[in-house]
């Protein structure tokens, strides 16, 4: 499911320039308004757990803001409308962030936004997408000293860890396994695609580009709602099909 928020300035927004920790804990903050104990168990321990492992997973991801801004002295100021979207498999979780915008509005420190919202449920049909990321794909290898590497498309084993990471999604929620993973192909990326962003005070290298997926529709359509690779819920993964 998705929910789609727009934004309509009176006056221009400065942000932060590495401001997705400030959505994440809007909608964290929107959630929470409505089903208090949901919301604080999904965002301290993960909903979702993955059997056999200790990967928790809690499924949903959003987009950077989008619309015309400037850029100065490490900030970003939007000048007029924006955009942004959040997406998940748990439609409970996206009602909850909906009453919660419905009823208290969004709050961005002392300037304070009523948005139009709509709430939609896309369903994909197709065995294949072809998509462009709506925000940047996180791929990781920890190390034999359990330190972070980050995997770059460029990388043998880039694609191997989406699907693993699809996998464990999957499973977490379904508490089945799919029948089959999905097939992902690199179609343009270069190193100018690279984005080194900060969640809070955590360096992290992702990706834009675009992407060929085939797969089972009920599997993109999974993906498509829960982002695809690592630290979804930090606004990292979403994706916005170019053709289907």
């Amino acid at each position: 499911m998705q929910l789609k928020v727009f934004i309509k300035l009176d006056k221009p927004l400065t942000l932060p320039i590495n401001y997705s920790h400030i959505l994440q804990g809007i909608i964290y903050s929107s959630a929470s308004s409505i089903d208090k104990n949901f919301t604080q168990k999904l965002h301290d321990e993960g909903k979702y757990h993955f059997v056999g492992n200790n990967d928790k997973f809690k499924l949903f991801s959003f987009s950077k803001l989008i619309g015309k801004y400037s850029i100065a002295n490490k900030q970003i100021t939007f000048l007029n409308n924006i955009f942004f979207e959040i997406r998940s498999i748990d439609a409970y979780f996206l009602h909850l962030v909906y009453e919660g915008f419905s009823k208290n509005g969004i709050s961005f420190k002392d300037v304070f936004i009523k948005p139009d919202l709509r709430l939609e449920d896309k369903v994909i049909t197709s065995d294949s997408i072809y998509v462009q990321t709506l925000s940047p794909i996180v791929a990781i290898r920890k190390t034999n000293d359990n330190s972070t590497h980050y995997l770059s498309p460029m990388d043998n084993d880039f694609v191997s860890y989406l699907n693993n990471n699809f996998y464990k999604k999957y499973q977490s929620y379904y508490n089945s396994i799919p029948n089959s993973g999905l097939d992902i192909v690199v179609a343009d990326v270069s190193y100018r695609d690279k984005c080194i962003t900060k969640f809070k005070n955590i360096l992290i290298n992702a990706w834009n580009g675009k992407f060929y997926i085939d797969g089972a529709p009920e599997y993109l359509t999974f993906i498509y709602n829960v982002g695809l690779g690592s630290k979804n819920s930090q606004g990292f993964g979403l994706l916005n099909i170019i053709e289907e």
